[in-house]
Formats: C-alpha cells, sequence, structure tokens
C-alpha cells in the first residue's frame, strides 16, 4: 500500500517495551515521519519521538483522513513516543485515547517547551512548572484514559524558580497524578529574554541533579536530556553499557556527568548509576550529524556489530523510500524541501557536504525537476557528490568512540549569546526547537535572562 514502504517489510523494529536507553528527542519541524523512518534506517531500537502536537489540533481534526496528518506513522516506527501540548485535562485525556487508538506506545505532556504562552486558554511547555496542581491533574486525566504510558518531559525550573527543592516538589507533585517516568532537560529556561535556540545553550547545565532526583525518588523513573554531544557522550552517562570501547574510563564517566556539580552537599565519587535511571535523549546531534547513531544498536543496546555502512547505501534507501511515500512531483518547494530535510547532515563537516546541499536546494527551486518528486532531487544531489568528491559516499562510517569532553573555551563558546549568529547554521535550515514558538531577540548571559526591549 501506499502508506507501506518497501523497506519497512525487510526492517524488524525495537523492542517497544524495553528500557528507553536512546531516544531521540520531539524538534518542531524535525521529528516528522520522513526524518523519524530516516532515523529507522539508522536505528531500529531507540526510541522515537514526534513533533509536540496540540491538543486543538487533534479534536478540530478527528476525521481519520485529517487526523492522519498529525498523527499518522508507520508501525517500523516503533517504538514510539507522542508528545502532546497543552493545559486542559478533558481535552487532553480525549486526546489521548486518540493517540493510544493509533497505536503510539506512549504519550507525553510537554512542559519543557520555553513557550511564551503563559496563563492563556492554550497554555503549553515550561510554564506549566509553575502550575504543577495543573500538570498533576492533567496527567491524572490522561492516565485514568488510557493504558499506555503517560510521561512528562520538563526542565529543572523556570526563571528564578529552578531550585532543587522546587524540582523535587513538583516531581512529587505531578507523580501523585500518575507520572511514572520524567524526562528532564537539565537546565533551567528563561520564558521572557531567550529564544527557544538560546533557551537550548545559555542556561547552564546541571546533570547530576537528575541522579539526586534518581536516589531521592526510587520508585520514579527518570531520564537526561541536553547538551548530549554524541553516541560516546550517551555512553558514558549511561555507564559504559556492554564492554567498554577504548578510552572509557570513570574518570571519563565522572567528566561526562560533570560530576559532583556545583551542589557543596554533592561530594564522594559517582558510584554506580541508578537502576531507575533509564536513558538519554539527543536531539540536534541526531538532526546535525545523524550518521553518528547508525551502530546505536551495538554501541547502546549490545546488538550484534552491524555490517559496515556507508552514505550512499543509507541515501539510496532513503531515496527508495522517498520514490514510496512520495511517488508525485511535490508543488512547492517546501514540500521537496521537507522530504529532503533528513539527509542533510550525512556529509557535514565532509568534502561533499556543499556540493550536496547546493544542488539539492537550487533543483528543489527549479519547476521540472521538483515535479519529478523530491527522490529525483536527492538522485542528483548524489550524482553531483560523486562528480565533486569521488568515493566521499563509499567511505564507511565510522564507528562509536569514546567520549572526547570538550575543552573550556569551546564550552564557554557553546553557552556564549553568540551576536549575530543564524539558525541557519543548523543542518536541516530551520533549527529544531524546544516549541514551535518564534525565536525572541538575541542577548542574555548563563545566569541572568537579558534587559526586556525599550517600549
Amino acid at each position: 500500500s501506499p502508506n507501506q514502504p518497501r523497506k519497512m517489510v525487510t526492517m524488524a523494529s525495537g523492542n517497544r517495551f524495553e528500557k528507553p536507553l536512546m531516544q531521540i528527542a520531539p524538534m518542531m519541524e524535525v521529528t516528522y515521519r520522513d526524518f523519524r523512518y530516516f532515523m529507522r534506517l539508522l536505528t531500529r531500537r531507540s526510541q522515537l519521538w514526534t513533533e509536540m502536537v496540540v491538543d486543538d489540533t487533534v479534536l478540530h481534526n478527528l476525521e481519520p483522513e485529517k487526523c492522519d496528518k498529525f498523527l499518522g506513522f508507520r508501525d517500523v516506527e516503533h517504538p514510539i513516543v507522542c508528545q502532546l501540548g497543552g493545559s486542559d485535562p478533558s481535552k487532553l485525556a480525549e486526546v489521548a485515547q486518540v493517540v493510544e487508538r493509533y497505536g503510539y506506545d506512549e504519550v507525553n505532556l510537554n512542559v519543557g517547551c520555553p513557550s511564551c504562552r503563559v496563563a492563556t486558554k492554550g497554555e503549553f511547555g515550561c510554564s506549566l512548572m509553575m502550575r504543577k496542581e495543573v500538570v498533576r491533574d492533567v496527567i491524572h486525566a490522561m492516565s485514568r484514559a488510557v493504558q499506555i504510558p503517560v510521561t512528562v518531559k520538563c526542565r529543572l525550573g523556570v526563571d528564578n524558580t529552578d531550585s532543587p527543592e522546587f524540582t523535587r516538589d513538583f516531581v512529587k507533585t505531578v507523580a501523585q497524578g500518575g507520572c511514572k517516568h520524567f524526562i528532564i532537560h537539565a537546565r533551567k529556561a528563561w520564558l521572557n529574554g531567550l529564544s527557544p535556540a538560546q533557551n537550548r545553550s545559555i542556561p547552564p547545565l546541571h546533570y547530576p541533579r537528575i541522579l539526586d532526583l534518581c536516589r531521592e525518588f526510587p520508585d520514579l523513573n527518570f531520564s537526561i536530556n541536553g547538551g548530549v554531544l554524541d553516541v560516546g557522550h550517551a555512553r558514558a552517562l549511561l555507564g559504559f553499557p556492554g564492554e567498554r570501547l577504548t578510552g572509557e574510563t570513570e574518570d571519563l564517566m565522572t567528566s561526562a556527568w560533570g560530576w559532583p556539580g556545583s551542589d557543596a552537599e554533592r561530594h564522594g565519587p559517582l558510584g554506580a548509576l541508578p537502576s531507575n535511571f533509564q536513558g538519554v535523549m539527543i536531539g540536534r546531534g541526531a538532526m546535525n550529524t545523524p550518521c553518528m547513531l547508525w551502530d546505536v544498536d551495538a554501541s547502546i543496546y549490545g546488538d550484534a556489530e552491524p555490517k559496515p555502512m556507508t552514505r550512499r547505501r543509507l541515501l539510496e534507501e532513503y531515496k527508495e523510500y522517498l520514490e514510496d511515500a512520495h511517488p508525485d512531483g511535490a508543488a512547492s518547494v517546501g514540500a521537496v524541501h521537507m522530504a529532503i530535510k533528513p539527509t542533510l547532515g550525512i556529509l557535514a563537516g565532509l568534502r561533499g557536504n556543499k556540493a550536496f546541499r547546493n544542488t539539492a536546494d537550487s533543483l528543489m527551486r527549479v519547476k521540472d525537476e521538483r515535479e519529478q518528486g523530491p527522490a529525483h532531487v536527492l538522485e542528483m544531489a548524489i550524482k553531483a557528490v560523486d562528480e565533486a568528491n569521488p568515493g566521499i559516499l563509499d567511505e564507511a562510517l565510522p564507528k562509536t568512540a569514546a567520549f572526547k569532553p570538550p575543552a573550556p573555551s569551546a564550552q564557554a563558546a557553546q553557552t556564549a549569546p553568540g551576536r549575530g549568529r543564524k539558525r541557519k547554521n543548523d543542518a536541516g535550515g530551520t533549527a529544531g526547537m524546544d516549541c514551535p514558538e518564534k525565536e525572541a531577540k538575541q542577548g542574555g548571559t548563563s545566569e541572568t535572562p537579558p534587559a526586556a526591549d525599550a517600549p
């Protein structure tokens, strides 16, 4: 059928009930169906997440044909989580039932997006951390309505309210509603003055506080999000699952966790990770340099070592998918861009990257080329790379290596406001945002929000 790509019949999905050691973060205009299928060409077992879907979007489009646009997915995408946005318990309970009927493995409430929609009818995201009883009631209503797990993705806090006591109180209250798993972006959010992109890098990370929560709430589960650089970093955060790679030491694990952190009361060695620490979520890394995930099933989940993978094989398999999923020519440049966008980081930092991206971008703007479909545009981009840099697509992808902590100067650059930086620096041309809000003006520091714009 049109919704059953040929590759799907030969691909086995991961066990949807296993521990979600590796989770691909929800990102607006990134983790849509094409991107999720592309991820499945790299990893069968990582947990995939949808873009956030607002409750009213579903309730206003309950007809199957319309609802499929927002909630439809393919069997190969399991294990998969649907993230919802909203703050109305009755609406979200109804939408959770729709999500369950679609076959999702889990439904998640977005309490982590630094949204500007605060204390309004359509409130969602991190501002809800200031209304923990509302979040508790939403989770309670959703949990009563469905059998699948209902989880919460949040931050450590909001604005100046981000103490360990605040986070503990939030978790304790929301858990009363039935949430058993918290996925926590290990930094706070500034609701005013910082853009969503800046909220991913400027507020400092506090990884050790996730371990504190694991130990304070042994009956709950926790996953960590924020600043995870690559699969080697994820391995260090997970305690080096399986056999250790060259260079993986206890000191490296301690460094990856930033132990003991800034809390003066936290001391002693890192020690064994709590058993209720569930997994690691990675976002921009999967979008900007997706090829790093090609051996994650072996390096994180312990599967047998895969056969060598090349970028050509990956692109050819995705081209075959595009022929099935988008058989007709696209009417707009945007439609072709979204279909090809998952591949735009495949040559990041390598020869051929410019030829690949420029060719795809120029051809999708030519009507005659665009009307032949995204698979055709991708094929032409592949040929351009072969002409400009023969052999680059046939080089074997490198295996996961031990985590290399960034130098202090690199870390400082990562958290600096960076005047003039454009979102186009992201591989996809559109940044993977924590929420769909438009970005605000840049400015600010790591510990205090920027001054408000003059009226």
